[in-house]
């Protein structure tokens, strides 16, 4: 077991402070800013950092050789700019504050979900996190700045299977669990979102929901994916689709409760978007401002947005001519040409 459980390695990864006064677009980059799909719902990432090293995480936190570059944005630009594009959106909107890492490793995650919830067309707004920096006193933070669910990750309740499973010694889920109860003692709303990883937490799942649907708990399995910079446990086993949700319905039937979340029981609906600003195969000239989340990659500045550009060699305050190959979600991605 101990094998198994990896730890952060002793190198760092190079901290880029994004400030107002720093020019860097809050739209553009995946690790950080402001991400719209077209829905009232608007995902607010204000750090790429994270505290634990997952065995299935779909982004590779804390794997520094992929991502040699974390960002921690300035709170009160984040929330600038996000009440522009909420006036944009209207009435309705929902702020996900989540991360590619853990969001409330960010010094003042509980001050900035205070903030943009005084916006005027938020109606709610969510925390994203895998629960290791509750605590009482940050619990009744969130409960007088009025924020409306937290989200966490939970995998297991097995204390030893759960280090497994977050990658990490330091993990205490039993630390997170009574956080949790005491969170819905004083009445936040808790979702628990554990990741089914086939072949590895498939009866543990079963105890999260033992455990959710005691303490009067929303749930919502999240299914298994792997990308290409996805780190992967050695017995998992992937699943197509069909066998997923025939697994959640047997539960939910099983358990008598709920397990599938659908966008309608979040009340996300299809809004207006912010439009795209350069288009794909477009040929734009990009000021370098900061390092790239990923290894070779620089990221640059243009009408804008944050461009992420691969394999670039320049340096910060260069002028680069590069092509968008990838736009979507006003997320960019170019080459150098």
């Amino acid at each position: 077991m101990k094998e198994e459980i990896v730890q952060i390695e002793k190198i760092k990864p190079k901290l880029v402070n994004i400030t107002k006064e720093s020019g860097i677009p809050l739209i553009g980059c995946i690790a950080f800013g402001i991400i719209d799909r077209g829905s009232n719902l608007l995902q607010i990432r204000c750090t790429s950092s994270c505290n634990m090293k997952c065995g299935f995480c779909s982004t590779s936190a804390n794997s520094f050789d992929i991502h040699p570059t974390n960002y921690i944005v300035d709170i009160n630009y984040l929330f600038e700019e996000t009440k522009k594009i909420a006036e944009l959106k209207g009435k309705g909107v929902i702020i996900f504050l989540d991360s590619v890492g853990e969001p409330m490793s960010h010094p003042n995650f509980i001050e900035l979900g205070g903030k943009l919830k005084t916006i005027e067309e938020v109606e709610e707004v969510v925390v994203i996190t895998n629960g290791t920096f509750l605590s009482k006193e940050k619990i009744e933070k969130l409960k007088e700045y009025g924020l409306d669910r937290i989200n966490v990750s939970l995998h297991s309740i097995d204390p030893e299977r759960s280090k497994k499973l977050f990658g990490m010694t330091s993990y205490d889920v039993d630390k997170v669990k009574d956080a949790l109860v005491y969170a819905g003692k004083i009445g936040l709303n808790i979702m628990v979102t554990p990741v089914w990883v086939p072949n590895v937490n498939d009866k543990d799942i079963e105890e999260v929901i033992k455990f959710s649907k005691e303490n009067g708990f929303g749930i919502g399995l999240q299914k298994y994916e792997t990308y290409r910079y996805s780190r992967k446990m050695k017995k998992a086993k992937k699943q197509t689709y069909w066998k997923f949700y025939n697994k959640i319905k047997e539960w939910e039937k099983a358990y008598d409760i709920k397990l599938k979340v659908r966008a309608e029981d979040l009340n996300v609906e299809k809004r207006e978007r912010i439009p795209e600003v350069i288009d794909i195969g477009e040929k734009v000239y990009a000021d370098i401002v900061c390092n790239g989340w990923l290894t070779g990659q620089m990221i640059g500045k243009a009408k804008d947005r944050c461009i992420s550009v691969n394999e670039c060699n320049k340096e910060i305050g260069d002028k680069v001519r590069v092509k968008i190959i990838e736009n979507k979600n006003n997320i960019y991605l170019a080459e150098c040409v």
